[in-house]
């Protein structure tokens, strides 16, 4: 039952998201005067807070066999459980569906032209995963008037399993830089379809250890305003699929260990532990299936053994090989019978 391999890389990217939010906090070290001596951005990795205060207490050894210690301050996290949560539970029986792409680059659309280019910009589409053989796909741009007016794909690639991101080159200063997106090429027969995703609580603790008392309040500062319990972030849950979902950080607590024993030379470590729960979604295998393209119904007033068929109806899309991205009509023909 359980023999069919897939990898959604959910959990994975559960992982990323978090350490995202708190990857850009700094401290800073303010002179008597005011001025500022140093500014500090705080490192973050994933693994138990313990892991690192050992380190602290005992140090690596180097080259020279000296012992050194790593730097304070330091932010670490890690999962401490993961709960089924009946009360996000979603109809089991419903699927999601999307067209499935065929691994080339059909067109580049153009979001917002920007503003203030002097030479067209370089254009940069992300390459087609590490695990295939694809080529990547390249194009460059055209500007009328500082704006970027139309982006031409030299090499379509191949091999593209997901909607590839593009990136325009920066406007000069005081322009605004443009955007863009990809479109894949589809199949005109194929859909990709999973089941409605399990929700589930991933339990985080996230540690914030520090020297002295002013560098954690910094470090809370920058983060306990912005929980109110919660703080959504946006992820893009399952790039198959294109499903991009709001996902809440639920902050749920805090406690501080102060580990100072023994004499004054002894090392100080000041701990902050932030519980959170983030309330995600895990994915089960992607299917392919057909695409309907027309719908044949015969009508009747009679239910019997002997059904009595009154009119037939026949619905197609128009034109019959539009891609739902066209947002095609459609044809419908009433014919009595």
């Amino acid at each position: 039952m359980f023999g069919k391999y897939f990898y959604n890389k959910n959990i994975r990217n559960i992982v990323i998201l978090f350490g995202t939010v708190f990857n850009d906090i700094t401290i800073r070290r303010i002179l008597s005067n005011g001025d500022i001596q140093s500014e500090l951005k705080v490192p973050i990795s994933y693994g138990p807070a313990q892991k690192y205060l050992r380190k602290i207490e005992e140090g690596p050894i180097n080259e020279d066999k000296e012992i050194t210690g790593i730097t304070l301050p330091r932010l670490s996290f890690e999962i401490i459980t993961m709960v089924y949560d009946p009360t996000r539970k979603l109809q089991k029986t419903k699927k999601i569906k999307e067209i499935k792409p065929l691994g080339n680059l059909d067109n580049i659309e153009i979001i917002n032209g920007g503003s203030g280019y002097t030479v067209a910009p370089a254009v940069t589409i992300e390459a087609p995963p590490s695990s295939s053989t694809g080529i990547t796909a390249t194009a460059t741009s055209t500007i009328t008037e500082g704006v970027v007016t139309a982006i031409t794909l030299d090499v379509a690639g191949t091999q593209y399993e997901n909607t590839p991101t593009i990136t325009i080159a920066a406007a000069p200063a005081g322009g605004v830089t443009a955007k863009a997106k990809a479109n894949l090429d589809a199949s005109l027969t194929t859909l990709v379809s999973a089941y409605t995703p399990v929700p589930y609580n991933f339990e985080i603790d996230l540690s914030v250890m520090v020297k002295n008392s002013d560098d954690g309040a910094q470090i809370l500062e920058q983060i306990l305003p912005y929980f109110t319990p919660e703080f959504h972030v946006t992820l893009n849950e399952m790039k198959t699929l294109g499903i991009k979902r709001d996902i809440p950080i639920v902050l749920n607590g805090i406690s501080t260990e102060d580990d100072y024993e023994g004499d004054f030379l002894s090392r100080r470590v000041l701990t902050h532990t932030l519980s959170f729960t983030v309330q995600a979604y895990l994915y089960g295998p992607t299917s392919d299936i057909g695409i309907i393209r027309e719908v044949d119904v015969n009508a009747g007033t009679s239910f019997n053994d002997e059904d009595i068929k009154v009119t037939n109806i026949d619905v197609k899309p128009d034109p019959t090989t539009a891609d739902p991205d066209d947002n095609p009509s459609t044809t419908t023909t009433k014919t009595d019978v």
